[in-house]
């Protein structure tokens, strides 16, 4: 069996080898809840990673030093961990899984902000900070990508 998680990431991670992540997933109770109860684990599970990601690619600490590097364009990759991979609580409900490397055959999805919806979220940041383009980002929608959309993906947002 296998634990589904939400990994926060990048475009241009995704371009490399995505090595040695973390992954956000509903806890073992979350994990054995059952219909409507265990999909809102799930989605506040891809919720939380979003957030990771946005605080990511937002935080300056994130940039070289000396440079002005726009924001990484955030994605989070939905990914089927094996049932042995380490976890570590994060907050109540939710685990961190520790992944080693990630096999892109056992990628379900990615998900992905719309390119305006990026677009106004860096402008926000250089404008008024980090936090009004994370704000900017929780309260939009993510767009679906089937894992077999991946080439596609990363050829549309070069």
């Amino acid at each position: 069996m296998a634990i589904r998680c939400y990994i926060p990431a990048t475009l241009t991670a995704l371009r490399s080898t995505l090595t040695d992540v973390r992954a956000v997933a509903p806890d073992a109770q979350g994990r054995s809840l059952r219909g409507e109860e265990f999909e809102s684990a799930e989605f506040d599970a891809m919720c939380i990673a979003a957030a990771l990601a946005a605080n990511a690619a937002f935080d300056p600490a994130e940039t070289e030093p000396g440079t002005e590097a726009a924001p990484e364009r955030r994605v989070i990759v939905a990914y089927d961990a094996p049932e042995s991979s380490p976890t570590e609580p994060l907050t109540e409900g939710f685990d961190l899984i520790g992944l080693g490397e990630v096999d892109l055959s056992r990628v379900a999805s990615f998900h992905l902000d719309e390119d305006v919806v990026w677009d106004e979220a860096v402008r926000l940041a250089e404008e008024t900070g980090p936090g009004a383009a994370e704000d900017h980002l929780g309260a939009s929608d993510l767009l679906w990508y089937d894992a077999s959309e991946l080439e596609q993906l990363l050829g549309d947002t070069a």
